[in-house]
């Protein structure tokens, strides 16, 4: 299979301590290739890593030359290394097998969201059904005992 140079050179790194910081993320990978590109992704509001980041070598071989061993130890922990494409998640866009999750993504999200608004409306309209059969004669009994003390109100 042949992908993409940018797709076969860049590796995902999990597992990562919260005190790893990009550098010496790039330190430890520039062993095994010339590097274009590292980040330690970092939670914007502390600063501090959520334990994964990504590496794009300048070929593919470094890269692969990197995941040879998947759990390389980084700041004194085991990590998990591979291709990120390997990892990739499948979008609402692209096919997967989930059936009709994959079909209609939006109506299951927004049944979803709005189940109790569902099961208000289904009981709703259960007891409108059992009430309506029973509707007419009391609104004509209602109506002829209003018209009896107000005859000026009758529209018929």
């Amino acid at each position: 299979m042949s992908l993409p140079n940018d797709i076969e050179t860049k590796i995902y790194v999990a597992g990562l301590p919260w005190i790893t910081k990009t550098e010496s993320l790039r330190n430890y990978f520039e062993q095994f290739g010339e590097i274009v590109y590292a980040n330690v992704v970092c939670d914007r509001a502390t600063k501090r890593s959520k334990g994964f980041g990504f590496i794009t070598f300048k070929e593919a071989e470094s890269a692969n030359r990197a995941c040879e061993d998947p759990n390389p130890t980084i700041d004194g922990r085991k990590t998990n290394c591979k291709l990120a494409y390997l990892g990739a998640r499948v979008h609402n866009n692209q096919s997967n097998k989930n059936g009709l999750v994959s079909i209609f993504p939006n109506l299951i999200n927004c049944l979803q969201r709005y189940f109790h608004v569902i099961i208000v409306v289904l009981v709703t309209a259960g007891l409108a059904i059992c009430v309506l059969p029973y509707w007419n004669q009391y609104y004509w009994q209602y109506y002829q005992q209003y018209y009896q003390h107000y005859p000026w109100f009758s529209t018929y």
